[in-house]
């Protein structure tokens, strides 16, 4: 996982990607993804219980705003603080406009790259 091709993984493979980048930066991470999971993939909480619900989209197309829309309320649903979209693509217009008035954070795929290029050279540096 730590060394796959972020862009050939499945869904379920860049979910589990992601919590074990979370985990690894000290979040407490919980798995709720599948259906019925109100767009809300993974629950990060933090040493002072502060939560924020994850979605995750491998996707090549751009994340719209439908998708900002339901995690909002998965959000509330799941009664977090803060909701955080990560993509390996990009996002729409509209749902760029949307997300800060509902204090969603967009993550986008060159962001994405980014953080796991620098988690695993870091992971490597800490191995040898």
């Amino acid at each position: 996982m730590l060394t796959a091709d972020i862009d050939s993984l499945s869904g379920p493979d860049f979910e589990r990607l992601m919590e074990a980048y979370y985990r690894d930066k000290g979040y407490q991470v919980e798995r709720v993804g599948g259906s019925g999971d109100n767009e809300v993939d993974l629950i990060l909480q933090d040493k002072k219980g502060y939560k924020i619900a994850v979605q995750c989209k491998r996707w090549k197309k751009n994340v719209g705003n439908d998708i900002v829309l339901r995690l909002k309320a998965g959000k509330q649903v799941y009664g977090c603080y803060d909701a955080w979209i990560v993509t390996t693509s990009h996002f729409t217009k509209t749902a760029i406009e949307i997300a800060g008035p509902l204090n969603i954070t967009l993550i986008n795929g060159a962001q994405v790259h980014d953080m796991i290029r620098r988690w695993r050279k870091e992971k490597a540096k800490n191995m040898s």
